[in-house]
């Protein structure tokens, strides 16, 4: 009797929190992420990512104007999973080098919720400089559009570890749009960072998370009397 009553229990805690691993962890198709790194008139253009397991990711490395990229990267989850990271190691420039702007977008976007989560960490290995990063969000679903800002953190002349949190407008199928920019100092400058974009769980599907969680207790109680 009480195995069939944990069962039971044990199903119905499985479907409650089903919709929520479905929403935070599934896409519904691949992305199709795109790259451009830019420094004044100097432009890799836009480059286009490649299927990776369940998400699209892109990789460069090469000289951008006064810059030397040893290797940026960018990764994608899809339309489901509305989360994107933008990475750069080693990007060195030469003294009083022109804005370095590294810019990852996506389009077709239609999971997620009002509320996007934005981190960003980076380190100076040597010399001078800043960085900046922000995101976008834009309804017309346009790759590389910066309509709604939706957080900006830095800049940062040093060491750095922040994050925030920022709201986008209602609607899908839209895009997200990464924007990195480091500049250089009179001698140069040698930056490593990584930032990310992710949604934060709707309150409705931390309650039914929270509840399946209960439910798992009680299970696990009823058990050790039984």
């Amino acid at each position: 009797m009480n195995a069939s009553r944990n069962r039971k229990l044990l199903t119905a805690v499985a479907l409650a929190a089903s919709p929520l691993f479905a929403v935070g962890f599934a896409s519904t198709a691949m992305a199709t992420v795109e790259l451009q790194l830019t420094s004044g008139a100097s432009t890799t253009g836009f480059l286009v990512g490649s299927p990776s397991g369940t998400d699209t990711c892109i990789l460069y490395s090469g000289t951008v104007g006064a810059w030397e990229i040893n290797l940026t990267t960018g990764h994608s989850h899809g339309p489901g999973n509305p989360t994107m990271d933008l990475g750069s190691l080693n990007a060195t420039s030469s003294g009083s080098a022109l804005p370095l702007d590294i810019e990852l977008s996506d389009n077709g976007f239609t999971g997620g919720s009002l509320l996007f989560l934005l981190k960003s960490s980076g380190q100076i290995v040597s010399g001078s400089g800043t960085t900046t990063y922000s995101a976008y969000f834009d309804a017309g679903n346009t790759d590389f559009a910066k309509t709604t800002l939706i957080g900006t953190l830095g800049p940062f002349s040093g060491d750095y570890l922040a994050s925030t949190m920022g709201a986008r407008t209602t609607g899908a199928p839209y895009s997200l749009t990464e924007d990195l920019v480091l500049t250089a100092g009179v001698s140069g400058v040698e930056w490593s960072t990584d930032s990310s974009i992710a949604p934060v769980p709707e309150p409705a599907s931390l309650t039914l998370f929270s509840s399946a969680l209960v439910g798992l207790g009680l299970l696990g109680r009823r058990r050790k009397i039984a």
